[in-house]
C-alpha cells in the first residue's frame, strides 16, 4: 500500500498520465506560436525596405513597431480574458482570422500610418492567441507535465522567426516586401481549417464559475499577479532589446554583418533549446529557481558579450547561451503564471501579466537605443539590462510556493 498520499484523490482530479491528445494540442501551439513569430518577424525582416518606399526613417518607422506591442498588450488585456469565459477554442480561431486578415491587409498599407493601424489589429491577434494557447495546453496536462505543457509551445516563437528569417532574406529580393505580408497571411489563413478540425476545447473549463477580472487577478492572488507583473515587464524589457538590436550589437562587437546576421540565428536556436530545455527541468526543479538562475547567467553573460574582446566563435557561442538563458528564463513566465491562477481564469491572469509585460516590451528598445545613441560602451549598454533581469529573477522568487 502507498502511503506518501495521505488524502484521497478527487473524482475530478487530474490523471497522473499525460493523454496523447494533451501532447498533441501542445505540439499544435508550438505551431500556432511558430505563426507569431512568423508575423511579427516579417515585418522586422522587410522593414528596411519599406523605410525606403515610405520615405521615412527609422525614427517615424519605429512607430509601426509600436503599434504591434500596443495591440498584444489589447490583445492579453481585453480580448485574451473572454477564453475563460466563451472557451480558448473560440478566442483561438478568432483570433487566427483577425492575424490573417490583418497580415494580408498589410500588403496594401500605403503609408506609416496605415500599417500602424493594420498592425494594431495583428497584435491584438498574437496577444489573444499567446494567452489562449498557453491556458489550453494547460489544461489537458496533469499538475506534474503542466510546465512542459506550457513551456514547450513558446519555443515555436524563435522557430518560427529563424524560418521567416531564411524565407525572407531568399524571397524579398525577388517579390518585395507585400508578398512577404501577403505570405504570411496566407500561412495563418491555412492553420485556421486545421484548428477548426483539430484543437479542441480544454477540459479544465468544464464547470467553471464565471469571475470578474478583479476577482480572477486580485483578492489572494493579488500579491502573485503583482510580482508576475514585475517579471513579465523587466523580462520582456531585456527580451526586445535584445530581439530588436542583436544584429547592430553583434557588429558592434566587432563582427561584419553577413555574421552578425549569423549570430541572430544562433540566438534564436539558443532561445528555442533554453525554452524547452528549461520546460523539461522543471518537472524536477523548482522553476522560480531555474528562472533565477538563468537570468543571474544571462547578466554574466551580458557582461562578457559588451566587455571582452571575442573572437568569431566565441562570440557566437555566447549568443547562444544568451539565448538559452534569456529567452529561456523570461519564457518561464508562461508556465509561472500558468500555475498561479485556476483553470477557471487562467486565461485572464495570463493575458494580463502578458499584456502588462508589453511595457517592458515598449521601454526596452527604446532604452537600448537611447543608450546607444549616448554613445555609452557596449558594456554600459548591456550593463543597463542586468538590472531588471535580475529584479525579474527576485521576484520570480518571491511568488508563493504554495500555488506552483
Amino acid at each position: 500500500m502507498n502511503h506518501s498520499a495521505t488524502i484521497a484523490p478527487s473524482p475530478l482530479a487530474p490523471p497522473t498520465a499525460w493523454p496523447t491528445q494533451g501532447i498533441a494540442v501542445m505540439l499544435l501551439c508550438f505551431v500556432l506560436n511558430m505563426v507569431d513569430g512568423v508575423n511579427i518577424f516579417t515585418l522586422t525582416y522587410v522593414a528596411p525596405v519599406l523605410q525606403k518606399q515610405f520615405a521615412v526613417g527609422p525614427e517615424r518607422f519605429a512607430i509601426v513597431f509600436s503599434a504591434g506591442l500596443v495591440g498584444m498588450a489589447v490583445g492579453g488585456i481585453a480580448v485574451a480574458p473572454l477564453a475563460d469565459r466563451l472557451g480558448r477554442r473560440p478566442l483561438v480561431l478568432m483570433a487566427l482570422a483577425l492575424m490573417a486578415g490583418a497580415m494580408m491587409a498589410s500588403a496594401y498599407a500605403g503609408d506609416v500610418w496605415m500599417l500602424s493601424l493594420i498592425r494594431v489589429f495583428v497584435g491584438i491577434g498574437i496577444g489573444t492567441v499567446l494567452a489562449s494557447i498557453t491556458a489550453l495546453s494547460a489544461g489537458f496536462a496533469p499538475d506534474r507535465y503542466r510546465h512542459i505543457a506550457t513551456g514547450v509551445p513558446q519555443a515555436g516563437y524563435p522557430v518560427g522567426a529563424t524560418l521567416a528569417g531564411f524565407v525572407v532574406a531568399a524571397q524579398l529580393p525577388l517579390h518585395g516586401p507585400q508578398a512577404m505580408f501577403l505570405g504570411a497571411g496566407v500561412l495563418t489563413l491555412l492553420l485556421l481549417p486545421v484548428c477548426w478540425f483539430a484543437l479542441p476545447e480544454a477540459p479544465d473549463r468544464a464547470g467553471a464559475v464565471h469571475q470578474t477580472i478583479a476577482q480572477a487577478i486580485g483578492g489572494g492572488r493579488k500579491r502573485d499577479s503583482l510580482l508576475l507583473w514585475v517579471c513579465t515587464i523587466g523580462g520582456f524589457m531585456a527580451l526586445y532589446f535584445i530581439a530588436s538590436w542583436i544584429t547592430k550589437l553583434a557588429i558592434q562587437a566587432g563582427l561584419p554583418p553577413k555574421q552578425a546576421i549569423i549570430a541572430s540565428a544562433i540566438y534564436s536556436v539558443g532561445a528555442c533549446v533554453g525554452t524547452i530545455g528549461l520546460s523539461l527541468l522543471a518537472t524536477r526543479i523548482d522553476l522560480r529557481k531555474l528562472m533565477l538562475v538563468m537570468l543571474l547567467s544571462a547578466c554574466g553573460l551580458f557582461l562578457v558579450f559588451g566587455g571582452v574582446k571575442l573572437s568569431l566563435t566565441p562570440l557566437l557561442v555566447v549568443c547562444f547561451l544568451i539565448g538559452v538563458t534569456l529567452q529561456g528564463g523570461v519564457n518561464c513566465n508562461y508556465p509561472l503564471a500558468a500555475s498561479i491562477y485556476p483553470a477557471h481564469v487562467r486565461a485572464t491572469g495570463i493575458g494580463w501579466a502578458m499584456g502588462v509585460g508589453r511595457l517592458g516590451a515598449l521601454m526596452g528598445p527604446m532604452v537600448g537605443g537611447w543608450a546607444m545613441g549616448a554613445g555609452l560602451p557596449l558594456v554600459g549598454v548591456f550593463g543597463i539590462f542586468c538590472v531588471p533581469m535580475a529584479i525579474t529573477g527576485l521576484c520570480a522568487m518571491g511568488i508563493g510556493r504554495d500555488k506552483i
